[in-house]
């Protein structure tokens, strides 16, 4: 049956879910989801989008992000690139992002991660990544 069988090579998509704390001027708290692609052996191309709540003077407003993001995938792995983020408190603002990382080992076809770093304030999140077989 032409359905059962596997898809013809490894997917070159690493999609990600995500949870993320931004500690600045409006904390916020982010869930999201990205997609990342191998640009070669140790480098990968990724997107995220979150969205969540940020709190500022007492208030409570939504708030999100769209980050553009180099992954240098060694042991632990580097991070950096662009977002914009949103929140009432300042409004649409661009900010550059660095965060370092280390992955978990592979179980059940999903890798997880945990990171830290800074753009737009602290960042610490933690990811579960699809497994990618025969890459680092």
């Amino acid at each position: 049956d032409a359905r059962a069988q596997p898809a013809s090579g490894p997917s070159r998509f690493q999609p990600e879910a995500r949870a993320d704390f931004i500690g600045a001027r409006a904390a916020a708290a982010h869930v999201g989801a990205g997609v990342s692609v191998p640009a070669s052996t140790y480098v990968r191309l990724g997107m995220v989008a979150a969205a969540g709540q940020a709190w500022s003077d007492g208030e409570v407003a939504i708030a999100g992000r769209v980050d553009g993001l180099v992954r240098f995938i060694v042991a632990p792995y580097a991070s950096g690139g662009v977002s914009a983020i949103y929140d009432r408190a300042e409004d649409w603002r661009a900010v550059l992002v660095g965060v370092l990382g280390i992955e978990g080992p592979a179980a059940r076809g999903v890798v997880p991660a945990v990171e830290v770093g800074f753009g737009g304030g602290v960042r610490v999140g933690v990811a579960i990544r699809r497994a990618m077989t025969g890459r680092r």
